[in-house]
């Protein structure tokens, strides 16, 4: 008797497990694809700093801007110490998670790369940019603002 409770409550487990397992059903999510990071625009610079210590204010950035063309090419106006001196050409390494952006300045088959950001800071979409546009000592990061 006792043998056949334990062979009527093995089978009960068996069809509760089976049971549990089937009635499952496997949730299919669709992932959202994220947009392009689009950085078309003019842009002004908003901050300096060169290896972690802020120069924003030993320079006069005001009249400096660069726009980014949808056509991948970019245009520098009242030029400043920058990461490239001359218009040129620009691309991201990725149009949606982009880590790093080349210039290539008219004229010059150097493609400089630079690291790339993209945050949102105080409310306002800007692009890091963190590279060495000189000298190897010596690294700069600027923080651009769209113009409005």
């Amino acid at each position: 008797m006792m043998k056949q409770y334990r062979y009527a409550a093995l089978i009960a487990a068996f069809f509760v497990v089976a049971g549990l397992v089937y009635s499952c059903t496997k949730e299919t999510t669709r992932a959202i694809p994220e947009a392009a990071k689009n950085i078309a625009g003019s842009w002004k610079i908003v901050s300096v700093s060169r290896n972690g210590v802020d120069i924003t204010n030993f320079f006069d950035f005001t009249g400096f801007n660069i726009e980014f063309r949808q056509d991948g090419s970019y245009t520098i106006n009242n030029p400043v110490p920058f990461i490239v001196s001359q218009n040129g050409s620009w691309s991201l390494d990725d149009p949606t998670h982009p880590l790093r952006i080349s210039f290539t300045q008219a004229n010059t088959s150097q493609t400089i790369i630079n690291e790339f950001n993209y945050p949102v800071v105080g409310g306002a979409r800007q692009i890091i940019l963190t590279g060495s546009p000189g000298c190897t000592a010596n690294t700069y990061q600027y923080a651009l603002e769209a113009v409005k």
